[in-house]
């Protein structure tokens, strides 16, 4: 079927939901800012119109100031507007305009018509708002898939996968960030209901305890926290793929750092799951001093290991590793200003002849293996590209907007080192990531 009829069959379907006069679907969004990107590209690629109706009268509608004045106050306000009057013709009654909105944005607005002149009331505007989101919902859906290309260029198929990934992307961050304000809306509420005059009732009695405010105030904190997290993420993603994020780089003591972090995430543990995951640190005593960004190299550590919990259900052992290896650099790369090391390493650990290379570079290792579910192979191709879940089975509800492991591999590579993965399913994974070490040959 094509998107022309699946869209007036859409209008029918609510046309007998109000048992109203006339259902016009409007596609446009006057707005440019908060416009869907699908509505450009479906009328760049499907020259479809833009009105689809039952009605009779919706040109004439369209041409009136007044509708799209309450389009625009449906839009602002974000639900179902009516209105009264003789508009074009005597025969129409009352009207109802609401948009249609979708996380990616407006997609247009639904005009429905009746000739009574009180015939949307209360009642019908709630079952119309009630009945957007699935509208909305399908109006995408056929969109998207007329606008995906058949035999089209490549530049317009690139379109429509970005449309998507944006799309997704804002759902994802959007559920992200209303889990926490949900709960801090919550407890923060049950703590206005209960007031500081009302902490005791008429007998005497405490309506709410001070232990328990404690706690509801612990919540609303560690949900504060959560959204600190995610924010951050967000805005080191932006910085990253902008080119902005400054790194300070200076000696770096690693061992310290993997100490660190292992006794701040067992703390962390032990305070919600007591005695079920056990983190240690297994760390070379030649170790190097490395040439990096401190507070950068604990983030990517502590990415790797908080993923290593979430893909540890079951708990166990997560093993932090931190040793040394030998790398060869030719002398035309300087690695403190380069932007990319292509490094061979010497797997016998050997002296190198220096007649045979310009720079030998000291480079730190630092493992995080866990005994989890593991990844399977076809899914490991995607885990450093950002916004990117594996939400398997036996994994739960993995939470997160799958951003950790993107920026650990872009913060690695600007401070001049690789990362890699090494993962079985039902045997674990290994999270890799080197970093040079303190420059050797500085007098």
């Amino acid at each position: 079927m094509s998107a022309q009829l699946r869209l007036h069959e859409l209008t029918s379907r609510i046309h007998h939901l109000l048992e109203c006069s006339g259902v016009s679907l409007v596609l446009n969004c006057p707005e440019v800012a908060l416009r869907h990107p699908l509505l450009s590209l479906f009328f760049l690629t499907c020259h479809c119109p833009m009105i689809y109706s039952d009605a009779l009268t919706e040109h004439a509608l369209l041409e009136n100031e007044r509708i799209w004045a309450l389009c625009d106050i449906a839009l602002q306000s974000g639900r179902c507007v009516g209105y009264r009057d003789e508009f074009i013709e005597k025969a129409i009654g009352s009207l109802a305009i609401a948009p249609l909105e979708r996380p990616a944005g407006i997609l247009g607005f639904l005009i429905c018509i009746n000739t009574q002149p009180y015939a949307f009331g209360e009642g019908e505007h709630l079952l119309l708002e009630q009945y957007l989101p699935i509208v909305a919902q399908h109006v995408e859906s056929i969109l998207g898939d007329a606008c995906i290309p058949s035999a089209r260029e490549d530049v317009e198929s690139d379109i429509v996968t970005d449309v998507r990934e944006q799309s997704e992307f804002i759902s994802l961050v959007s559920h992200e960030l209303r889990v926490p304000l949900t709960a801090i809306k919550g407890y923060a509420g049950l703590l206005q209901a209960y007031s500081v005059a009302d902490l005791q009732d008429q007998g005497g009695g405490m309506r709410i305890t001070a232990a328990r405010q404690q706690h509801y105030l612990d919540i609303i904190m560690a949900q504060v926290k959560h959204l600190e997290v995610l924010v951050g993420d967000l805005l080191d993603v932006s910085r990253l793929q902008a080119g902005r994020l400054a790194l300070r780089c200076t000696r770096v003591d690693l061992a310290q750092i993997c100490r660190y972090v292992a006794q701040l995430m067992q703390y962390r543990l032990e305070q919600q799951q007591p005695g079920r995951y056990h983190i240690r640190c297994n760390i070379d005593s030649a170790l190097p001093y490395a040439w990096a960004d401190p507070d950068r190299v604990q983030q990517v550590l502590t990415n790797l290991v908080e993923n290593a919990v979430k893909y540890s259900p079951e708990g166990g052992l997560i093993e932090i590793l931190a040793y040394t290896c030998v790398a060869r650099l030719p002398l035309t790369k300087d690695y403190r200003s380069s932007k990319r090391i292509y490094a061979t390493i010497d797997a016998n650990h050997k002296s190198i002849n220096r007649a045979q290379t310009a720079r030998i570079l000291q480079m730190a290792y630092i493992t995080v293996r866990d005994q989890g579910i593991g990844i399977p192979a076809h899914l490991q191709g995607s885990l450093f590209r950002p916004f990117t879940r594996l939400n398997q089975p036996h994994a739960g509800q993995v939470t997160g907007v799958g951003v950790g492991l993107y920026i650990s591999r872009k913060l690695v590579e600007a401070m001049q080192g690789q990362i890699s993965l090494e993962s079985s399913e039902g045997q674990g994974t290994s999270v890799t990531f080197t970093l040079p070490a303190e420059d050797q040959d500085k007098e």
